[in-house]
């Protein structure tokens, strides 16, 4: 441990406290001394404890650091009384042992510190290497080093690189910045929350993390990788920070491509800023070209998403603040690495994305939706609502499934298999309600799958791209409106199947009528957390886009609209299963009138193949009339009721 004491010009002394052995000083926040004067560059200087001895360093300040009067040029031993002049600041320096002779009275603590003299004293007695950890464990009982979870590299299929630091850190400066896996996208099993201070809530047991890092060997790996982190992350801002230095960066923002002689200066002042960073020593790292390649890619490139828009396993891209980019690929979360050096940086790709979009930003555009590149769709909110950028980007995914591979993965039963082939070849409107956009569209996929070759099916969806099997699939204009245009122009096309991913707003209605005027073959997918919530919402959005109609005549046209539900249970494990499977027949007193044909038992998710994981209720299918009609014959066995077995 050991104290700064502040002197400014004008200003009265103040003193700080710190327990690691290398701090940053600078004028903006992040370091880990921050000086708000105008003299002060934004990372100025660095102090290092070691051994007994300080050691400052010079960030090529704009200013320069003097000790004692004397502007220092290299890596320089200051001692104890020593005058360190950054701007208009005096810093001076104490160590800990220099507080606990200050704090030698019984339950006095230490100056500047706010610890108890116990652990000023453990600080003092302990070796010098040992002070920082030793104050720490003494000053918060209970929360032990906070290993962070792995932060996977995007660095355009570079491979992990090592960062070999002189000083190896006792304690992670950047450690608050890193992203945090659970404060970001909920708890993840086995990983600590990397927030260990007394104020935050404690979520997985009294003292988990100090048993956590002092029962797991894997504990110490994590915080050397977090310490090489965040000590590359420190040389990537450097880096950036003195290209700023040299280069006008102010016209890369808003503009989809980068003037050529624009770009030419910049790569000349990275590389040429690299080179002396290499020179000066002034930064740790074992690979300045890739420091270098990174700081290319967030000028003029798109950082770290541009990787993650090429990865195809990468289906979303989730942007919490600049230092966290998270991209969601097979359900696995993970985070590029290195994330954006600052909230500008990040600000500057966004609107690179829009100016790409073909669609300008607007002037106080408050929530922005673009469409980009092969189908990805931005959402981004701007600091004006959210504080602070954040943005999600989801790709355009390729869904193929069939009813057949479901029922091999007892998704559903034989029985419902043959049920809803039928209901595909008698070209009945069949409504696909589930809790998320990707089990619907994984189903609708699996119906549409069995469309005969020839017919024509047009596909009017925002995020998904439905394979139709042997059927020749048409995509249609989508959103609020462009929806409801779609509609009209099927009827015009006289298109043989329409196939709705996102069935709500002003398009139900239009749906309901194109029904109305004789369209068949629709599959509609409503995100909804059950099929009695999804009618109400339709039934409700179909009343109010029909002044006068009350709701009993809107669940009545929803109702009358769909032949077949298809009710999706939460997909567990990534599983998808169905719920129940029922007929809609019009309305009664209490809504939309549902006859349930089939349903899960409890045993449906069961992996034992002798489980009945299906059952049919006994009610036999009004459409197998219309099948008949239609020359489509299915066996009445199908239905004949059958019972769970007792458990």
């Amino acid at each position: 441990m050991f104290t700064i004491i502040i002197s400014e010009k004008g200003g009265a002394d103040r003193r700080e406290a710190f327990d690691r052995n290398e701090i940053n000083v600078g004028r903006v926040q992040g370091n880990d001394l921050m000086l708000a004067k105008g003299n002060v560059s934004k990372h100025h200087a660095r102090l290092l404890f070691r051994d007994g001895r300080f050691i400052v360093t010079d960030l090529k300040s704009t200013n320069g650091t003097y000790v004692n009067g004397r502007k220092i040029s290299q890596a320089t031993i200051v001692r104890e009384g020593d005058k360190i002049y950054v701007g208009d600041f005096v810093l001076r320096l104490e160590t800990g042992r220099a507080e606990a002779q200050e704090s030698a009275s019984p339950g006095t603590p230490a100056r500047g510190s706010g610890r108890s003299p116990a652990a000023t004293r453990a600080a003092s007695s302990s070796p010098p290497g040992e002070k920082a950890s030793a104050t720490a464990a003494a000053s918060a009982p209970g929360s032990g080093p906070s290993p962070l979870s792995p932060i996977r590299r995007a660095t355009e299929g570079q491979s992990s690189v090592s960062h070999v630091s002189h000083f190896p850190l006792e304690r992670e400066p950047d450690s608050e910045s890193a992203p945090d896996l659970l404060g970001e996208v909920g708890a993840s099993p086995g990983v600590p929350r990397s927030d260990s201070s007394p104020s935050s809530p404690d979520r997985t047991g009294p003292n988990a993390l100090q048993k956590a890092s002092e029962a797991s060997p894997s504990s110490r790996p994590l915080a050397s990788e977090a310490s090489r982190q965040a000590s590359h992350r420190r040389a990537l801002t450097t880096l950036l920070d003195r290209v700023a230095d040299v280069v006008d960066l102010a016209p890369l923002s808003g503009t989809p491509t980068v003037d050529p002689a624009l770009s030419e200066r910049i790569d000349t002042a990275v590389q040429a800023q690299a080179k002396a960073l290499r020179s000066s020593g002034e930064v740790d790292s074992a690979d300045f070209d890739l420091l270098a390649r990174e700081a290319l890619r967030e000028l003029l490139g798109l950082g770290p998403i541009g990787p993650l828009l090429e990865d195809d396993e990468t289906t979303e891209i989730h942007v919490a603040r600049h230092d966290s980019v998270l991209g969601i690929g097979a359900g696995q979360p993970t985070f590029a690495f290195p994330p954006f050096s600052s909230e500008e940086a990040l600000a500057r790709v966004v609107r690179r994305l829009v100016a790409q979009s073909g669609e300008p930003l607007g002037t106080g555009e408050g929530v922005i939706e673009r469409k980009l590149a092969r189908g990805a769709s931005l959402v981004a909110l701007p600091p004006s609502i959210a504080g602070r950028w954040i943005v999600t980007i989801r790709k355009r995914r390729r869904v193929q499934a069939s009813l057949g591979a479901l029922r091999r993965s007892r998704a559903l039963s034989g029985a419902m298999m043959a049920f809803l082939e039928a209901c595909i070849e008698a070209r009945s409107n069949v409504l696909v309600v589930g809790s998320g956009p990707a089990a619907v569209a994984s189903m609708i996929a699996a119906l549409v799958s069995g469309a005969k070759a020839g017919e024509r099916v047009a596909l009017i969806g925002r995020d998904d791209d439905i394979a139709v099997g042997e059927a020749s699939g048409i995509a249609l204009p989508d959103g609020p409106s462009g929806a409801v245009d779609s509609v009209a122009a099927s009827m015009r096309l006289a298109i043989e199947r329409l196939v709705i991913t996102s069935f709500s707003g002003a398009v139900v209605p239009a749906i309901v009528e194109a029904i109305g005027a004789g369209c068949e073959g629709v599959v509609a997918g409503v995100s909804a957390p059950s099929l009695r919530h999804a009618l109400a919402r339709l039934s409700v959005q179909v009343a109010m886009a029909r002044p006068g109609m009350s709701i009993e005549a809107a669940r009545e046209a929803i109702g009358g609209s769909f032949d077949v539900a298809v009710e999706l249970s939460k997909p567990e494990h990534g599983r998808l299963r169905v719920l129940r499977l029922a007929e809609l027949d019009g309305a009664d007193v209490n809504g939309v009138a549902v006859r349930d044909l089939f349903v899960a038992t409890q045993d449906a998710a069961s992996s034992d193949s002798n489980a009945p994981a299906f059952v049919s209720t006994g009610a036999r299918p009004q459409l197998l009339q219309s099948f008949a009609a239609r020359g489509i014959k299915l066996d009445d066995t199908l239905f004949k009721r059958t019972k769970p077995q007792a458990s």
